[in-house]
């Protein structure tokens, strides 16, 4: 087991655990599962026998069933079991495909299935690879509650230090899991396993598509992952008429159904991926998104919009043009709590001039125990301009750049837990590597790696970021 510990004044220790485990596949450019507080990020599995190194022989299916299972090891090596997963994306090569995984993938889940996101990609790691899987786990091992009942100058003055986008006294009932249990809502048809403690809370509306494999949000701790939306009308359960505006559109509806049932605005979203067919849509996309962010006075005197990653597919289920995912700022706060005891949850969102900026994205929007970096082009901030060279040069430049912005809310590099890459050649994988191991001086993130046809700006590579947040809760240490 590897494991990484690093101490930050400002709010106690921060604790990021990195570990590997025989019975899954390992690599030198990333670490399988990293945890910090509440969530384990688990890197994205190949269809590769752990013990041969090499892909799986059969079909999709049994390729499907190695990288569940290289998961399912992973998970269980850190004392979990599958059903702590909360969202699961899955990277096709073929989007037909979708079927004959689902097929497999429901073996795997017991209680309930994660909130989950399914897109084709132009290309995967290795060259017979037909799909790859990546998750985020539930922690047990995360936080114990704050001290009951903090004076109301203690609040003033965290409010002070942390100038606020969204501050709320949040309630519902959520509790940290012992062993396995989740709280199920308006979802009659999924078991409940048996236990004292309640965990996660599993929830879908009639007012957004419903699925047989994922749940519309799944809730644990300080987030919300909802699963990604296409654009279907959940009346007639059928594509929206029109083009992408129109599907753009429904997929954003479909989304502020879900957190309305929820009691949760529109505007705590903290990421948003965006998953687009034709990268000439993403102006049309835009037009649409403006409409919808900001949603409220005080979003809109901040000019507050959620971190961002726009993701070029080859193919979406239904055929669509257009599917979107988020990551929510979740009001029903650290279990256990009583209602009394929470403190207000604030959303931080930031720009520094020392990165790309757009009115469209936030540079880096942290709330609780994570900060969430939008997608970074390789744009030298300072001329607005891709820098000259090949993939080394711009995967340096997407890198500097994501460092500046760690670096400008007082982290480092090594308090990154999950880095996404996406290629426009699947081939430079290993001329990336060369680049991205300089960037970090312990263990490295969980990672996952798909290849796209495009990406914005003709660049070559765009690289995202989930960091570590040393102004949320620490993690309890384990003995």
């Amino acid at each position: 087991m590897n494991w990484n510990r690093r101490n930050i004044d400002m709010s106690g220790s921060i604790i990021k655990l990195s570990r590997n485990t025989e019975n899954a596949p390992k690599s030198s450019a990333s670490t399988q599962t990293v945890a910090f507080s509440h969530y384990n990020n688990i890197s994205a599995q190949l269809p590769v026998d752990p013990k041969t190194g090499e892909i799986v022989a059969g079909d999709v299916k049994d390729q499907a069933k190695q990288c569940l299972a290289n998961i399912k090891a992973i998970v269980e090596s850190i004392d979990h079991v599958m059903d702590d997963v909360v969202k699961i994306n899955i990277f096709l090569k073929n989007i037909s495909d979708i079927y004959a995984v689902d097929e497999v993938y429901a073996t795997f889940f017991q209680s309930y299935f994660p909130a989950r996101t399914t897109v084709a990609v132009a290309a995967l790691p290795i060259s017979h690879a037909l799909v790859q899987i990546d998750a985020v786990i539930s922690n047990g091992e995360g936080t114990p509650s704050p001290s009951p009942s903090p004076s109301p100058s203690s609040i003033e003055k965290a409010c002070d230090l942390i100038p606020p986008f969204s501050m709320r006294n949040h309630h519902s009932q959520n509790f940290m899991r012992d062993q396995t249990r989740v709280q199920v809502e308006s979802n009659p048809a999924v078991a409940v396993p048996k236990s004292e403690q309640p965990g996660k809370i599993v929830r879908n509306t009639e007012n957004a598509p419903k699925s047989s494999v994922s749940t519309q949000n799944v809730a644990f701790s300080h987030y919300s992952n909802i699963s990604a939306q296409l654009p279907i009308d959940p009346k007639s359960g059928q594509m929206v008429a029109g083009g992408v505006k129109e599907q753009a559109r429904q997929c954003l509806k479909n989304i502020k159904a879900i957190l309305e049932s929820i009691d949760v605005p529109f505007d705590d979203i903290v990421k948003i991926n965006i998953f687009i067919r034709n990268l000439s849509d993403i102006q049309a996309v835009n037009e649409v998104y403006t409409t919808f962010f900001p949603d409220t006075g005080i979003a809109r005197a901040s000019a507050y919009v959620p971190a961002r990653t726009i993701v070029v597919a080859s193919a979406l289920p239904m055929d669509a043009l257009v599917q979107i995912d988020v990551v929510v700022s979740h009001g029903d706060g650290t279990p256990p709590q009583a209602v009394e005891d929470r403190h207000g949850l604030i959303i931080r969102a930031s720009n520094i001039e020392n990165a790309p900026k757009s009115s469209l994205y936030t540079q880096t929007v942290a709330f609780s125990h994570y900060n969430h970096i939008t997608a970074q082009l390789p744009i030298d901030p300072k001329s607005g301009q891709i820098v000259a060279g090949g993939v080394k040069e711009q995967a340096g430049q997407c890198l500097r750049n994501i460092k500046a912005i760690v670096e400008s809310v007082d982290h480092v590099m090594d308090d990154v837990v999950k880095i996404n890459i996406q290629l426009k050649d699947i081939a430079d994988i290993d001329a990336v590597n060369t680049i991205y191991t300089t960037f970090f001086s312990g263990d490295l993130p969980a990672r996952t790696i798909v290849g796209v046809s495009a990406i914005s700006m003709d660049a070559l590579i765009q690289i995202d970021a989930v960091v570590s947040n040393g102004e949320g809760t620490p993690p309890n240490l384990i003995e």
